[in-house]
């Protein structure tokens, strides 16, 4: 279809209220950063034979510290524990490919120890990108999250019918159940494979026609749908 067909069919507009401070926070962490700065200490044993070598290992060490921490950020704790295997493969023994930048801050050698503080910028985006590729995330290992949809405008019974047929249909959504019934208005429960943002993002994306609506995300889990009929087409004649 045409995307000004699409437009004059069902036009959405998103309007994200994040009602406190304390929401938003929660609501910027559920969002995998594209990349984040981290600092840790990293160790070596030094060796007598090669005391050189010390600093370059506890180096490298605090880098796969840096990346191993991200990755725990970006992949629900279950998946980390299945396929820690694969991870360890994939992620932690080529910790060095997914440093951005590195900064070493401070140094020292305690009996036969070499500790370094080390500032890295490690890529979310590349360890994700690098752990779909190999099989080891999916859409099936995404978090479920359970999200309430306050609709509003649902005497229109024929818009909200198609609605929540077209929510039903809607990539990640796992199920769609109502929770309660007033007059012009139904509380959807939803479960959701991915973040609130990304459901937000699908709701403009996989548009439909028949209806128009308005979404505010009023909290972390939880939004108000406007519902309305779509505007008539204008005559094409």
């Amino acid at each position: 279809m045409h995307p000004k067909h699409r437009q004059m069919g069902w036009t959405i507009i998103l309007a994200i209220v994040l009602v406190t401070t304390g929401a938003m926070e929660v609501a910027a962490q559920s969002t995998a950063p594209a990349s984040k700065t981290y600092v840790v200490v990293g160790t070596s044993p030094v060796q007598a034979s090669n005391p050189n070598a010390a600093k370059n290992n506890a180096i490298a060490d605090s880098k796969k510290i840096a990346v191993e921490q991200m990755t725990a950020e970006l992949i629900p704790l279950e998946v980390l524990i299945q396929q820690f295997a694969a991870i360890d493969t994939v992620v932690y023994s080529q910790a060095d490919k997914f440093i951005q930048y590195y900064k070493m801050l401070s140094e020292r050698q305690q009996g036969n120890q070499y500790r370094v503080l080390v500032q890295a910028k490690v890529s979310g985006r590349m360890i994700l990108e690098k752990l779909r590729s190999a099989g080891i995330l999916t859409a099936d290992t995404r978090p479920l999250q359970r999200l309430t949809l306050t609709v509003l405008g649902t005497d229109q019974l024929s818009s909200f019918v198609l609605f929540r047929s077209s929510l039903s249909k809607m990539a990640g959504v796992e199920a769609v159940k109502i929770q309660e019934i007033l007059p012009n208005q139904t509380t959807l429960s939803v479960g959701y494979r991915g973040t609130a943002g990304a459901f937000a993002e699908n709701l403009l994306r996989d548009q439909q026609e028949g209806f128009t609506m308005r979404v505010f995300q009023e909290s972390e889990q939880s939004f108000r749908i406007d519902l309305a009929p779509a505007e008539p087409k204008p005559n094409q004649g």
